[in-house]
C-alpha cells in the first residue's frame, strides 16, 4: 500500500476532527472498564492520554469528580475539547492541552488514573506503559484500549491497512506480557462490543465520507481519499473476526519499582 500522501492528510482530518471520537469505544466501556478500578479515592486525578476531540474525556467527567488533564498532539482536536469543556462549565476542573504523549511534561506519580482509548500504540505500547508506571501514584490504576488480532492470516487488505497505522500490533498474550514485563499488575480485560465500533465511530465517520463527498465531487485526489477512508468500516464488517479491541485495566503496585 501506498504511503499517504499530504492531501490524503488533509482529507483524513477533515473527516476525523468532525467525528465524536476518533476510534472504537462507548460509556459503556468506559463504565465497566472504571468498575475494575475497584478502590479509586473519592475524586482520583486523571490524565487521558491521546484524548482526540475527547469523547471519553466527557464521559469521565461525568462517571468521576475529580480533576482532568486530557492531552493530545493534535492542536484541532484540543480546541473542538477546549469549547465543549467552556460550554459545559467545566472549565474549572478539566484541563485541555497539547503535548507529546511520551512527554507529557506532568509531575511524576501525580495520578490515581490513567486513561487512554486506542492511543498508546502510537509511542510504542511498552514505552507508553513506561510512560504511565511513572506518573502514577504508587495503587493508581492505568485503564486503556489496544487493538489486538484475533486470527492467523488475515486477508491482504486486513494486513495492509493495519500495517500502514499499527505495524507492530501484536495479540493478546503479548500486550498482557507487556503490561507484567513494565511493572503493572493486571486487574482484568474485555473485548468491545461491536456497538462500540458503530454507534460513535464508524457510523459517524461514513456519515462525514458521504457529506464530503459532495463537497468534492469535482476533485479527484480528495475523492480517491475518502474512498480509502471509506475501506476501514466496510473492511470491519467483512473481516471483524480477525481482530479485536481490547480494554485493559491494571493497577501499578503499591511497593514496586519499576523494572530497568
Amino acid at each position: 500500500m501506498n504511503e499517504p500522501s499530504p492531501r490524503f492528510w488533509e482529507i483524513f482530518f477533515e473527516v476525523y476532527e468532525n467525528l465524536p471520537r476518533q476510534g472504537p469505544g462507548n460509556r459503556d466501556c468506559a463504565e465497566k472498564a472504571l468498575r475494575l478500578c475497584g478502590d479509586l479515592p473519592p475524586a482520583p486525578a486523571v490524565l487521558d492520554l491521546g484524548c482526540g476531540v475527547g469523547g471519553q474525556t466527557l464521559y469521565l467527567t461525568e462517571l468521576t469528580s475529580g480533576p482532568i488533564v486530557a492531552i493530545d498532539s493534535h492542536a484541532p482536536v484540543i480546541a473542538r475539547l477546549q469549547a465543549a469543556i467552556a460550554e459545559r462549565g467545566l472549565s474549572q476542573r478539566v484541563r485541555a492541552i497539547v503535548g507529546d504523549m511520551a512527554r507529557p511534561e506532568q509531575p511524576p506519580a501525580s495520578f490515581d488514573l490513567i486513561w487512554s482509548e486506542g492511543a498508546l500504540y502510537s509511542i510504542g505500547l511498552r514505552n507508553a506503559l513506561h510512560v504511565c508506571h511513572g506518573l502514577l501514584r504508587p495503587g493508581g490504576y492505568l485503564a486503556f484500549s489496544d487493538a489486538v488480532w484475533r486470527r492467523e492470516n488475515p486477508p491482504p487488505a486486513v494486513k495492509a491497512g493495519f500495517d500502514l497505522d499499527y505495524p507492530t500490533m501484536g495479540w493478546l498474550d503479548d500486550d498482557l506480557t507487556a503490561i507484567r514485563d513494565c511493572g503493572f499488575k493486571l486487574v482484568g480485560h474485555f473485548s468491545l462490543p461491536d456497538e462500540a465500533w458503530w454507534d460513535d465511530f464508524y457510523t459517524p465517520m461514513e456519515g462525514r465520507i458521504a457529506e464530503l463527498r459532495g463537497k468534492y465531487a469535482d476533485d479527484i485526489e480528495a475523492s480517491s481519499a475518502l474512498d480509502r477512508l471509506a475501506g476501514e468500516p466496510e473492511m470491519h464488517r467483512r473481516h471483524s473476526d480477525f481482530y479485536a479491541y481490547k480494554f485493559f485495566v491494571a493497577r501499578r503496585p503499591l511497593a514496586q519499582s519499576l523494572p530497568g
